[in-house]
């Protein structure tokens, strides 16, 4: 009982400093000097992390760590594009590729490369191993909700491009990536080739112990090791050490 009101008093003290900023014509919130959209689609489990300041803290600590300005960035999922903002700050708008299968993330993302006067490469399509299309759950009432787990029935055609043709053509040293489970699936698939620094957003509760083993044995026989975990069990960073 005591949890439940506890979840309504924090619900209601965001929504309602969310509805005042819209209200007086300024839904934009500082959030490691980023600008990010206080907007209800969002969605309120992420809505919170932006009025407290927490949001995508763990990324924001490591990346902070070990980011380098001569970094080419390759970022699976741009969510809000927080992360592609604060890279792009670093080592320019034209060393930042972010790519994001969900349409709706795209449309906010733009806006707040604009606000924060910055324009990373970013492209609408499912990175995979064969190129095509393919039918992506979203919901259009929240933006967490797009994906598998929480999508309402609406689907749409994304574009699905092969992975490591991208990075093949890109050339990054830097990967970035926080796709809610489906970060198994990229690191099985993957050739690195260029890529020697790695921050990942793991999702146990999704996948389970024996698939992060699988993940963390596929980055340890490709010559990573890793450097920095956070607290929270999410969030780390791997380097590689030996090709």
């Amino acid at each position: 009982m005591i949890k439940k009101l506890f979840f309504r008093f924090i619900y209601l003290r965001v929504m309602i400093f969310v509805y005042c900023k819209n209200l007086f014509g300024n839904y934009w919130h500082l959030v490691n000097d980023i600008y990010l959209p206080l907007k209800s689609k969002i969605g309120f489990n992420t809505l919170r992390w932006i009025v407290n300041g927490q949001y995508e803290q763990g990324e924001i600590e490591i990346i902070k760590q070990r980011i380098e300005r001569q970094d080419r960035i390759m970022e699976i999922g741009t969510g809000l594009g927080f992360v592609s903002v604060y890279c792009a700050k670093i080592v320019g708008s034209e060393n930042v590729y972010t790519f994001e299968a969900n349409p709706l993330n795209i449309e906010m993302a733009l806006r707040v490369f604009k606000k924060n006067k910055v324009s990373p490469h970013i492209q609408n399509a499912l990175l995979a191993d064969i190129s095509g299309t393919i039918d992506f759950p979203i919901n259009r009432k929240s933006r967490l909700a797009s994906s598998s787990l929480m999508a309402s029935g609406e689907v749409v055609k994304v574009p699905q491009l092969v992975l490591n043709d991208i990075i093949r053509d890109l050339q990054p040293n830097f990967l970035i990536m926080d796709i809610e489970g489906s970060e198994y699936d990229v690191f099985r698939m993957i050739d690195f080739q260029s890529i020697y620094k790695i921050q990942v957003e793991l999702h146990p509760s999704i996948l389970g112990e024996d698939k992060l083993n699988e993940i963390f044995y596929r980055l340890k026989e490709n010559g990573f090791v890793a450097d920095i975990f956070m607290p929270d069990g999410r969030n780390y960073f791997f380097k590689r050490v030996q090709a």
